[in-house]
């Protein structure tokens, strides 16, 4: 484990099984809060990758771990992604929350061992999505989304009617509703931005 990572898990024993790992580990931290929110998203993600095609062990990983990174408080996130050799880019300097699911990410390799590269980007991009983003991306990205409580999800109707014709037409409902908010984000992430022009949302430059 990587020194940086250490003490967080300072009394805190692995026991190799992800779920338990996973959600022992948030609640360990104090963050139930996250833990349920992971396990939903888990949940959630293997109902998609059913319709979509995608390995349903790497789409209920994904969900656990895409969120592990809220063990730390904010404030030190950004110091620990340096540590762990992630240079974090201006949105993220900005607003630190931003580089949580890169931060994930390098947990859930360093700690949890995963080495499935196309997991590991899934967990990276779930907040914001990025261009060429594969299906287990777009999975992820919105069984995160489909999971946030119902006051911050005043899109959850018309995702579900989108999802009925396709996933990239749910992903184009997210990223236009999420488009129509960008006024309201402290800062904006370059993999959204990709995201958006990607997907031919409004006209960013």
């Amino acid at each position: 484990m990587h020194k940086s990572l250490s003490n967080i898990f300072g009394g805190f024993l692995l026991s190799e099984d992800i779920t338990s790992d996973a959600l022992g580990l948030l609640n360990h931290h104090g963050r139930q809060d996250v833990a349920k929110h992971v396990l939903t998203v888990a949940i959630t993600a293997q109902h998609l990758a059913k319709i979509y095609n995608v390995d349903l062990e790497l789409a209920y990983c994904a969900g656990l771990l895409h969120d592990i990174s809220l063990i730390l408080p904010t404030s030190q996130m950004l110091q620990t992604s340096i540590e762990l050799g992630i240079e974090p880019v201006t949105a993220e300097k900005v607003v630190p929350y931003l580089i949580h699911g890169k931060l994930s990410a390098a947990i859930a390799e360093n700690v949890f061992k995963v080495k499935n590269d196309g997991l590991l980007h899934a967990i990276s991009c779930h907040t914001t999505l990025c261009a060429n983003a594969t299906t287990l991306d777009k999975v992820l990205f919105l069984a995160d989304k489909m999971s946030w409580d119902q006051e911050h999800s005043p899109f959850r109707t018309e995702l579900e009617k989108a999802l009925e014709k396709s996933l990239d037409e749910a992903v184009s409902c997210f990223l236009t509703w999420n488009w129509n908010q960008k006024d309201k984000l402290d800062s904006i992430h370059p993999w959204l931005i990709d995201a958006w022009n990607n997907y031919e949302i409004g006209d960013y430059a």
